[in-house]
């Protein structure tokens, strides 16, 4: 698995560490041995084939993946049809076809976390892994958490000539506090803020925002009605193809050092909300720093990986096997509360 960085904050260069060297052809998880099930990685990620390996040994590993690339759980078509159909509301024979559609990845995330013991909502998202969240809480205290929080909404919004983007982070952060387009307008593409202790947005290159929005906001659809009000260009949903990962807690710079994804997070304070896109098996992966943890669970800053569908599964391991424990998000409720 090779891991080439795209577009860059600064102009360090990319230590020669990567994600890739994190999952070896023949790993396994024994240091989740505390875990009633252990996450095989070394069934899932076979070692690359070399020239001379035989006809046979490839048309085996092809007719493997085409049987797991076709393979289905309830969990994920429940996820993605609920977010595809209020994408298509007003079509009801693409609202269907959502629904029958496989979803086309070579690695499924949700069989993992159900091998480590998932327990999910009536949505398919995880509460916890085993009956009780002490042992989460722990973690997150004390260690390096990885966290799926695909239940937060990830927009891409731009303004364009007529938007109003001061009124319509004013409106979705709740802020009491006036922001000026002179603030706004000041964030430098690789950069961003945390609006209000409550919003997250990372500008792009483009002139659009990157927004991470809570769950109550998407439940409620309020990103997509005050970008309406607010005349924006474009309000893009990106939850029906993205994967929000989250690595936080005291650890997490150790942990992560050693993939190369660590220097997002050594940013400097001038640095808020630094990103950076990284290339994973071809398939972007934004790794953005946050603090909306600091002095919840730890006082560093921790990651969020907005991660392409097609290979969350394989980010998602590559970041236990670098060190970090799943986590559901019962624990973080309760450590935030």
């Amino acid at each position: 698995i090779r891991v080439t960085q795209n577009t860059m904050m600064t102009t360090n260069a990319l230590p020669k560490r990567c994600l890739g060297c994190c999952i070896p052809s023949n790993c396994n998880a024994s240091f989740l041995r505390k875990r009633r099930h252990r996450l095989t990685v070394n069934n899932i990620f076979p070692a690359p084939f070399s020239s001379s390996s035989s006809r046979a040994a490839k048309a085996k590993a092809t007719k493997a993946e085409k049987v797991f690339s076709t393979t289905t759980t309830t969990r994920r078509r429940r996820r993605n049809s609920e977010r595809r159909s209020v994408n298509n509301e007003d079509d009801p024979l693409l609202s269907f076809a959502a629904q029958l559609e496989p979803p086309k990845v070579d690695l499924d995330l949700e069989s993992l976390q159900e091998d480590l013991g998932a327990v999910v909502d009536e949505n398919g998202f995880v509460l916890r892994y085993g009956e009780e969240i002490e042992e989460e809480v722990k973690i997150l205290r004390n260690e390096c958490a990885i966290i799926d929080r695909s239940e937060w909404g990830i927009f891409r919004v731009a303004s364009g000539a007529e938007g109003d983007m001061v009124k319509f982070l004013e409106t979705l952060s709740l802020s009491s506090e006036k922001l000026s387009m002179e603030e706004i307008g000041s964030i430098q593409p690789g950069t961003g803020k945390r609006v209000n202790g409550k919003l997250d947005i990372y500008a792009q290159e483009s002139g659009a925002f990157l927004v991470i929005a809570s769950r109550e906001d998407v439940k409620e659809n309020r990103v997509e009605t005050i970008a309406k009000e607010c005349k924006m260009s474009e309000v893009m949903n990106l939850a029906s193809r993205c994967v929000l990962l989250t690595a936080c807690g005291p650890k997490t710079l150790e942990v992560l050092k050693p993939t190369g994804l660590a220097m997002v997070l050594e940013a400097g304070k001038e640095y808020e909300n630094a990103h950076a896109v990284f290339g994973f098996e071809n398939r972007p992966v934004v790794c953005c720093k946050t603090n909306e943890f600091v002095g919840k669970c730890g006082e560093e800053s921790a990651m969020n990986f907005v991660v392409d569908e097609g290979v969350a599964g394989q980010v998602w391991a590559a970041i236990i096997k670098a060190g970090a424990f799943p986590v559901g998000t019962e624990a973080l409720d309760a450590i935030l509360q």
